[in-house]
């Protein structure tokens, strides 16, 4: 059986992106195992600070200056400000949530960009579109079983995790306009390293080595996953490709049985279901199209 050279290259992306899914989980998983014992900001910290020395060392080493340039550095400080916003509501609700189903909720942040793109971009969405919303805030529901005896208002955490990581993805598309990746990367390292400096000193612990071997392994994952990402858009198109970035719920729930001895129960796993299902209709009409260009 033989494939186009066009085939190909969205197996190769499609690839890539199953590796985004798998670091992105591992980089959770390892999150999780930290902030179990050590303070939530100083983690933080220092996944940020780990991420923009390894950004800076790879500028200086292709000699890339203009990296350091930018149009609009209050459009990235606010990129930052949202970035954090994503991390921390993520990584305090993983002190009370499971991981898989932290990791699920996160992923209702298309949903927020469908409901925001009007305000921010003059983009109004189509009937597919908000069906896919309402079947991912009937999952969200599921999942969060409000009524139910195991409901935690820490639930509302990975919620909110959503909604900060859609702003910032819009944000990042208008930055995307006048700045490079590059400059993208590294300026929301400074600003979200710098920001939590303010805080950190009221959280210092002093991790053993093990620990501090984990936190270089975080920051490391994390600038991995961003690169993976961009290489797997040199393949295929974010059509193809962004489905698959919820197979991140799969790994999270291997990760959280094995390490973790956590199991979804039935309904939060149907629940996770309709949250993927409600991410794919918002690429159900364009995949077709996508893999046949």
């Amino acid at each position: 059986m033989q494939f186009s050279s066009g085939s190909q290259r969205h197996v190769i992306g499609m690839w890539l992106m199953v590796g985004v899914g798998f670091v992105f989980a591992s980089h959770d998983a390892i999150s999780k195992t930290l902030i179990l014992a050590l303070p939530v900001i100083f983690v933080a910290w220092s996944r940020y600070l780990i991420h923009t020395l390894l950004v800076t060392a790879a500028i200086l080493r292709d000699r890339r200056t203009d990296a350091f340039h930018t149009r609009r550095p209050w459009l990235h400080l606010l990129r930052a400000v949202f970035l954090l916003g994503d991390s921390l509501t993520f990584l305090f609700g993983l002190t009370h949530v499971p991981l898989a189903e932290s990791t699920a909720l996160v992923f209702l942040a298309p949903a927020f960009v469908t409901i925001l793109s009007p305000l921010l971009f003059g983009i109004r969405a189509d009937r597919l579109q908000w069906l896919s919303v309402i079947v991912g805030f009937i999952g969200v529901l599921v999942v969060i079983n409000p009524g139910g005896d195991g409901f935690t208002l820490w639930m509302l955490f990975p919620l909110a995790c959503a909604f900060c990581f859609a702003v910032y993805q819009m944000l990042t598309q208008l930055a995307g306009e006048s700045d490079s990746p590059a400059v993208c990367s590294f300026y929301v390292g400074v600003f979200s390293t710098a920001l939590l400096s303010l805080a950190v000193p009221f959280f210092w612990v002093a991790p053993s080595p093990s620990q501090w071997l984990l936190l270089v392994v975080l920051g490391s994952l994390g600038l991995s996953a961003h690169f993976l990402i961009a290489k797997s858009y040199r393949y295929a198109s974010s059509s193809v490709l962004a489905p698959l970035g919820y197979l991140q719920i799969v790994f999270a729930s291997a990760y959280g049985m094995v390490f973790f001895d956590s199991y979804p129960a039935l309904s939060s796993a149907f629940g996770m279901a309709l949250i993927c299902l409600s991410g794919l209709l918002v690429y159900a009409k364009r995949i077709p199209a996508a893999v046949a260009g």
